[in-house]
């Protein structure tokens, strides 16, 4: 059997993986892709044979790569265009679905949460496009474990393990009825950090990252031919760009200090308060890919509710620029124009040192991409509007994902549907412990989570591919 992973061909979990004759892999990692059908059996980029032509309908493809334009902006330097970046990418893509077409791996399961590297939603692409299940390990911010999720969008949950989130949500419902002031832990251990506030610090972070990939590069150009890699050849950011970057957000920053006190008495329940993101993250692209920018939401949400006024919460997180080796490039998107084009929508910005119980107090409707604020809205008995496809689910009940909801509605419309939820709370209960129980424990995808050891991780992975093996098996 044939499957897909990201990883090193001679890392210890393909090799694991390769010592049994039941498996060879398609291996794929940021500087090339191997077919592996024994630890020393490999054969790597364009020396893979491709003998089976596949046939490509171009204009999809590329019309799915168009939507990465957030990534675009995250990663790839202004000193090229988006045409030539689409250029590239398109080509890697094709690359993949000719060496995936010929070797068809059974499905694929990998470890980054999310495709919000350039090169693993290029790959989501190929795989789709392929018609290939994929299964993403998704770190999830209940109880720092992973989630096993099908596609971007998380059609299934695979549930492997006897896990049971029982007391864990147990727990967390317990404390935002205790206290209308919660806030998650893991939302403290990111924001409140002096490091993570410095943008001297990130930035010397990305000089740091920039100069391991130059090193990473050098070493490999002297192990193969780079002419024979399969990559994603892109012109990364320079460092005097992840720093204009980092001024923007600073000059935002200043806006939103320098408007003076907002009067939460001003909303109203006919209202919609759309609770804001980080951006261009991964919660925001691809987890909200068809709705990856705030102005996206703020927009359809003025269409859609023609009646309502509209305001803009933004994320506490504004504060900072980095967590967890982990850099922020909210300036690409949240910089003065963004301020003043929320200016001449007549959106109002809330700022975030107004806490969320404040507005919660204003009986208005909620939305959000993929925020946590709707679970714990929902467990407060409050509607709330999903544009994203979030780590807890789009069926999650109280919350409406914009997918289901007419074109033009009323803050009343959906409230009534709220109402008619029966037993809310032991639905939420219900459900939440059911989507956070079956999960496996995490090597290190997230924040800073409580990580098992990668031997553990690694004998938990091929356990979950031999389980959703089985699974496939016994659907066909």
């Amino acid at each position: 059997m044939r499957i897909l992973i990201i990883s090193e061909p001679k890392s210890s979990l393909a090799n694991s993986l390769l010592k049994s004759s039941d498996y060879s892999l398609i291996s794929v990692t940021p500087e090339n892709v191997h077919l592996c059908t024994g630890p020393e059996a490999i054969i790597s980029g364009k020396k893979i044979d491709c003998p089976q032509h596949i046939e490509m309908d171009i204009v999809k493809i590329k019309e799915k790569l168009l939507a990465a334009y957030p990534l675009i902006d995250r990663w790839v330097s202004r000193r090229q265009s988006i045409s030539v970046s689409i250029g590239i990418m398109l080509e890697y893509t094709i690359s993949l679905i000719k060496i995936i077409g010929n070797y068809p791996p059974k499905f694929a399961v990998v470890e980054t949460g999310a495709p919000h590297h350039l090169f693993t939603y290029c790959l989501d692409v190929a795989l789709n496009y392929l018609g290939i299940k994929i299964y993403y390990l998704y770190g999830n911010a209940f109880d720092g474990r992973c989630l096993v999720v099908e596609g971007i969008e998380k059609k299934t949950v695979v549930r492997v393990s006897d896990y049971s989130a029982g007391n864990i949500i147990n727990g967390y419902i317990k404390k935002i009825k205790d206290s209308a002031l919660y806030i998650p832990e893991d939302s403290t251990r990111s924001i409140s950090p002096f490091l993570h506030k410095s943008a001297v610090y990130a930035t010397f972070m990305y000089f740091k990252y920039s100069m391991s990939r130059f090193i990473r590069n050098l070493c490999d150009g002297k192990k193969s031919s780079i002419s024979l890699q399969i990559k994603l050849k892109l012109q990364f950011l320079k460092l005097s760009e992840v720093i204009s970057i980092f001024n923007a957000h600073k000059e935002y920053q200043k806006m939103l200090t320098s408007q003076g006190e907002f009067q939460v008495s001003k909303i109203t329940p006919d209202d919609i308060v759309y609770v804001g993101h980080m951006l261009p993250e991964a919660t925001s692209c691809p987890d909200s890919l068809y709705y990856p920018d705030e102005v996206d939401v703020l927009l359809d949400l003025k269409n859609r509710f023609p009646n309502s006024k509209i305001y803009y919460r933004e994320h506490p997180a504004i504060g900072i620029f980095s967590e967890f080796g982990h850099i922020h490039m909210q300036g690409l998107h949240k910089n003065i124009h963004f301020y003043y084009q929320l200016e001449s929508l007549g959106i109002a910005i809330v700022p975030p040192s107004i806490h969320i119980s404040k507005i919660r107090e204003r009986g208005c409707l909620f939305a959000t991409k993929t925020g946590r604020v709707a679970a714990e809205n929902s467990v407060l008995g409050i509607p709330t509007i999903i544009y994203g496809y979030p780590f807890y689910g789009i069926y999650m009940p109280l919350t409406f994902h914009i997918s289901k909801l007419p074109l033009q509605s009323t803050v009343k419309d959906i409230k009534a549907l709220a109402l008619s939820v029966k037993d809310s709370e032991v639905a939420i209960q219900k459900y939440l412990i059911t989507m956070f129980s079956g999960s496996i424990e995490n090597p290190g995808i997230g924040l800073e989570l409580n990580v098992c050891s990668r031997s553990v991780y690694e004998s938990n992975f091929i356990q979950l591919i031999k389980y959703i093996s089985s699974k496939n098996d016994s659907l066909n």
